[in-house]
């Protein structure tokens, strides 16, 4: 490895930058060369290799292919499937209704929906199917799928891993008999790009499935929707919510491919959506046969958190068990094409030195020491050990605020210090967060964060002691913090916002027509850095646009899925050259154009990084990885360029074992297998043992300790959590409100907001549901208390239900005694 001076440096030891300077990389590791028993791969056994090259002259050869095992059992149990889930689905709809007009119903709904499709097809005659450029690496990396293999499909971005999912699907499709394909994918936004894909080259009745499409649906269950298509493109969620109902089996389709199958670990929806899959695996020999392909498509594997060869091997080991897979597929024979059509972006490591005149930053500290004095008259109630951290501004004074102080308040009985304390915490949040967009941004955007955050704390017409104290702390500060953050004299320039602008304008007088990606960490920067980029006199000419997600309300920085496409559509045509966007557009962005990726000072992981550059599509783009150098970004982000050529050399060794030694690696992904099981069922009777020992709870509002309800009054709505006690209308007061957070056929969230009628804090949602409206208890705002009068504070209701207490779903009888004793909520 070579320092910035090309001297031999250790790889233990971080690379050291002066200010600005660029940090080396060393080149990607040669997998042509490790193949061939050159370079690092000398000590490696030779690995034998296809002849692709004939194989794919032309199409492949089908009748060589091996037809995936039990064939004729799955199109058996699939018809099976079918009907016995439209059975299910209309015998829901109305219990007093007669099964065979259900059946009917159901036939005609069907039969429509078919009919719909003749002539969807009839209409798209004129308009033939695309043909792609025949590549020969495409096709090596579609080979084991297309014999019916298991496997993960691992190629560089922009190499067309959709086109290889798109030919084993045209495949899968030509096999005979009834065939059902799920393409999977993780967020909304890649459902659509990836059907338009798919829609181009494959002759196939094709469904949408995700949060987005289906709140306009008629049909919303899919037993109904899988007998009339033939590929599913659905979001992971929905996927495992239509098999938790029953909707779906996992034997309902014949072929699963999950795209960015790098997330399918842990808690995430894609390891959910493989949970049915292995648990038929290992329970039952007979039903193994019935159970669909699966087939992995990512750019990156990871390594997880490896720090040596052979933890990485395990990692990879680990993903390879939770998908099934039995092979791990990369380009080998085609490597030289490969490399001939891949665009590489340079990579640059830049360290950019801190503001060296920050008076402004300084007076922000001295604020949150002086607010921090609050916090010791209740000195005995938080205990000891609640001294904040030194540094300020930072994750670790973010984690003090969110774990350390929260959970002290929610334990504090007395109502009035209860409010005192969220209060103050409520301070020394803006401040922090205020500091970290000031170490992103302009001291000006800084101010107007803060100072627009402590308006909604000014609110409350009835202060405490302590709550009046904060808020004189803060308007005798100020005047001069305002003036401060537009002094350039006693606050300089953010060196961070110098650099980007510079590599901004030297990439547009190289390339007037430029696209460039400024990836950031949170949806306010994101806000910030398109403002200034519009206000900086330089920049103005190269319009630039925020792209964040559509979950989050416009009030939190988020944006509608309209906006986004229109954000894409005015990106890709130029009308934006810029855009500012989250770790939402890491994965799947393809905009051709694009010759610069900014990573905007902020460490993720390998994945994170590679996926980040490979948004860089055209020839000679450029990806800067710009960090400041009080945080260590560089250093992080430097690890994890080297981590990339040791995962490279764990996956050649992983498939040297699948070849030479099979049945060794098929038997330590059984026991991986199993063990992962075993893990899954003692967790899930530690929540039935839970369950059978809960009592009821006390939900309070945070800030004041105010009752609000009983846990056993809540209830699921959908995807919501709502209170179906009559009481709880004394203890809040509500208003209309048009800010809607959530629409579908029905139910609409966000028609009214709730607040504690003592303390006047926001406390959650009203939803419009079957003509009620219902009070919805945002539970950031809540108290969990027990019958010891122990409270505590979690941020997700899942969470609520992990630790403390199931909800149940609403039911009719619920709807029944809600309309007999009248409404649940009075909105003004």
């Amino acid at each position: 490895l070579l320092d910035v001076d090309g001297k031999v440096t250790k790889l233990s030891t971080p690379v050291q930058c002066s200010n600005e300077e660029e940090l080396k990389l060393p080149p990607p590791l040669d997998l042509e060369s490790l193949l061939s028993g050159n370079s690092q791969a000398d000590n490696l056994k030779s690995v034998p290799s296809l002849n692709f090259t004939s194989l794919f002259s032309g199409d492949p050869d089908t009748d060589n292919l091996k037809p995936v095992q039990g064939d004729k059992a799955f199109i058996q149990d699939i018809h099976d499937v079918e009907i016995t889930n439209a059975k299910a689905v209309v015998k829901a709809k109305d219990k007093n209704e007669d099964e065979t007009d259900l059946k009917k119903r159901y036939q005609t709904a069907s039969a429509l929906s078919v009919e719909e499709n003749r002539h969807e097809s009839a209409d798209d005659q004129g308009t033939s199917l695309e043909t792609f450029e025949e590549r020969l690496y495409q096709n090596e990396l579609a080979l084991p799928a297309q014999r019916g293999e298991n496997c993960i499909i691992i190629a560089p971005t922009g190499s067309g891993k959709t086109i290889v999912a798109v030919k084993i699907i045209k495949h899968h499709l030509a096999v005979h008999g009834i065939r059902k394909v799920a393409f999977v994918v993780e967020k909304n936004n890649l459902a659509n790009q990836q059907s338009e894909t798919i829609k181009r080259f494959v002759d196939c009745r094709l469904k949408v499935i995700s949060g987005d499409t289906m709140r306009d649906e008629d049909f919303t269950e899919l037993a109904v929707l899988l007998p009339q298509f033939d590929v599913f493109v659905i979001t992971a969620q929905m996927l495992v919510n239509a098999m938790v109902k029953g909707d779906l089996r996992i034997e309902s389709f014949s072929l699963i491919i999950l795209d960015e199958c790098h997330h399918c670990h842990g808690g995430h929806a894609f390891y959910k959506t493989m949970i049915p899959y292995h648990d038929k695996k290992l329970e039952d020999s007979e039903e193994q046969k019935t159970l669909p392909q699966i087939v992995g498509l990512t750019a990156s594997i990871g390594v997880g958190k490896a720090k040596s060869q052979t933890q990485a091997i395990s990692h990879i080991k680990l993903m390879m068990a939770n998908l099934d897979a039995n092979a791990l597929v990369s380009v080998k024979e085609n490597f030289a094409e490969l490399a001939e059509k891949m665009n590489s972006p340079d990579q640059s490591i830049l360290k950019i030195p801190s503001r060296k005149i920050d008076d402004f930053g300084a007076l922000i500290k001295e604020l949150m020491q002086k607010t921090e004095d609050c916090l010791t008259v209740a000195k005995d109630e938080l205990g000891e050990n609640m001294n904040p951290p030194y540094s300020k501004g930072n994750e670790e004074y973010t984690q003090w605020l969110e774990i350390t102080l929260l959970k002290a308040v929610a334990k504090v009985s007395d109502s009035v210090l209860s409010r005192s304390l969220y209060t103050i915490r409520k301070y020394l949040k803006t401040y922090n967060e205020g500091l970290i967009v000031h170490s992103y941004a302009r001291a000006s955007d800084a101010f107007s964060f803060i100072a627009q955050n402590i308006e909604e704390l000014q609110k409350s017409s009835k202060k405490t002691e302590i709550e009046t104290r904060a808020n004189a702390l803060f308007e005798n500060a100020r005047g001069n913090l305002e003036i401060c953050a537009v002094d350039g004299m006693r606050c300089e320039e953010n060196p961070l916002l110098l650099k980007l602008k510079e590599i901004i304008l030297d990439t547009h007088r190289e390339e007037t027509n430029m696209r460039g990606i400024v990836f950031v960490r949170t949806r306010v920067v994101a806000d910030i850095i398109a403002s200034w980029m519009g206000e900086t006199e330089e920049l103005k000419n190269i319009k630039a646009k925020k792209y964040t997600g559509a979950q989050a309300p416009g009030a939190e920085g988020g944006i509608t899925k309209n906006k986004q496409e229109e954000t894409i559509k005015l990106f890709t045509k130029g009308d934006y050259k810029v855009i500012v966007a989250t770790t939402i557009a890491e994965e799947g962005l393809d905009i051709k154009a694009c010759n610069l990726v900014v990573k905007y000072d902020y460490a993720g992981n390998l994945i994170s990084q590679i996926q980040a550059k490979g948004r860089g599509r055209a020839e000679h783009s450029r990806f800067f990885i710009l960090a400041s150098e009080d945080k260590c970004v560089a250093e992080r982000e430097w690890m994890n360029s080297l981590k990339e050529p040791m995962m490279e050399e764990a996956m050649v060794l992983v498939q040297q074992e699948i070849q030479v030694e099979h049945e060794k690696y098929q038997m330590g992904k059984r026991e991986l297998q199993r063990l992962a099981k075993r893990q899954r069922d003692a967790a899930l009777h530690n929540q039935s043992s839970r369950e059978a020992l809960e009592g009821q709870y006390v939900l309070k509002c945070l800030k004041c300790n105010e009752y609000l309800c009983l846990s056993s009054e809540l209830r699921k709505i959908k995807s919501q959590y709502g209170c179906i006690s009559q009481d709880f209308k004394d203890h809040v007061f509500c208003k209309k409100s048009d800010k809607i957070t959530y629409e579908d056929k029905e139910i609409k969230v966000g028609v009214g907001k709730i607040m504690c009628k003592k303390c006047r804090v926001n406390i959650g949602n009203i939803a419009l549901y079957q003509e009620i409206y219902f009070p919805l208890p945002h539970i950031k705002a809540i108290k969990i208390e027990d019958d010891m009068k122990k409270g505590d504070h979690l941020k997700q209701w899942k969470k609520v239900e992990e630790k403390y207490f199931t909800v149940s779903p609403l039911s009719d009888e619920d709807l029944e005694k809600i309309s007999e004793s009248g409404k649940l909520v009075e909105i003004d």
